[in-house]
């Protein structure tokens, strides 16, 4: 019996989710019915359609049109729901969406507790959150947006790190591309472990994936607060070489225990905790576009032990700097 997965299909999301998922779940099909020696005529694992609020077409961000084969009304409790994601960088362009999402994130509330299985990515978290369906299970989302669903909603336990969280009848996933690593979970549940890897072979997909902690591009925020701003600047131009806070703290003509408390409102974190996030980015920068040795690298970025450092990287990045260079080096 086929399994069917509905994509909750609204305005502005991004095509993307919908179609490189159904691709994959198409290509899972034809395989599975080749193992089983049917071919073409094999019933297929997986049935798939776009459910729409009154069965219109939907209009994608990018101005594609994806038609719907039926409305919100028309889900089973049997079915796996898929929420595909918004272009969404940070909290203005979620709270510019949630207008938006009153209808969806009410629905989604009156299904929630039955449905058998809701499965999203990157910004699609974030409407599963505020809509308060989250709340007491472990999720994940973009790497960019943790901090903001962390804060929003503390009942949530963010896994900054994943790429893939399950919780109950909840699958998140991180950033964008994710949409392949939670479609991939979902037809390795369903079909087995051995079709989802025929399928990881055939699409090149890596379903091994388990941290997204290498692609987070560390000392991003948005400070409020005009010395924070000023710190991070002087920070910046003396990555190079090492300093105290105190030094730090003298120069923006502060007590250090002004200095500690105000990146703790405005980051939720102490002026060394952010100066290494930029020393660790700034080295990998380094790695990714030159062939400098690791510790010349580590000397660039204001440290003189290589050791030390190198266990700082693979804390933050989960991968070593050899790794890291591997897989990014231009």
């Amino acid at each position: 019996m086929s399994q069917t997965i509905s994509y909750l299909g609204m305005d502005d999301i991004m095509a993307s989710n919908v179609l490189a998922s159904r691709d994959l779940f198409n290509v899972a099909n034809r395989i599975a019915g080749r193992v089983a020696g049917q071919g073409e005529n094999a019933q297929p694992l997986f049935d798939l359609r776009v459910l729409s609020q009154h069965g219109q077409p939907v209009r994608c961000e990018d101005g594609i049109s994806l038609s719907a084969q039926g409305r919100w009304s028309d889900l089973h409790a049997d079915d796996i729901l898929i929420l595909p994601a918004y272009m969404i960088a940070d909290q203005s362009e979620l709270e510019h969406h949630l207008p938006q999402w009153q209808e969806a994130m009410a629905f989604i509330r009156s299904i929630a507790a039955q449905q058998r299985l809701i499965v999203t990515n990157c910004s699609g978290s974030m409407l599963l959150a505020e809509a308060g369906v989250l709340s007491g299970h472990r999720a994940t989302t973009a790497w960019w947006l943790h901090d903001l669903m962390a804060s929003r909603h503390p009942k949530v336990d963010v896994e900054r790190e994943a790429v893939c969280v399950l919780s109950g009848n909840m699958m998140t996933g991180s950033a964008t591309t994710s949409c392949f690593d939670v479609t991939l979970a979902v037809i390795e549940q369903h079909g087995g472990a051995h079709l989802a890897r025929l399928l990881s072979k055939y699409m090149m997909l890596d379903n091994q994936r388990r941290s997204q902690a290498p692609y987070a591009i560390l000392g991003q925020h948005q400070a409020s607060d005009d010395l924070v701003e000023r710190a991070e600047r002087w920070i910046r131009r003396n990555l190079g070489r090492d300093f105290r806070i105190e030094e730090l703290a003298s120069e923006l003509h502060v007590s250090p225990r002004t200095l500690i408390r105000r990146f703790q409102k405005a980051l939720g974190e102490s002026p060394q905790s952010f100066t290494q996030k930029l020393r660790i980015e700034k080295s990998k920068i380094l790695l990714e576009t030159t062939q400098m040795r690791f510790g010349d690298i580590v000397t660039r970025c204001g440290y003189s032990d290589e050791s030390a450092f190198r266990r700082l990287f693979k804390r933050y990045c989960q991968v070593s700097p050899r790794e890291y260079r591997r897989r990014f080096a231009a």
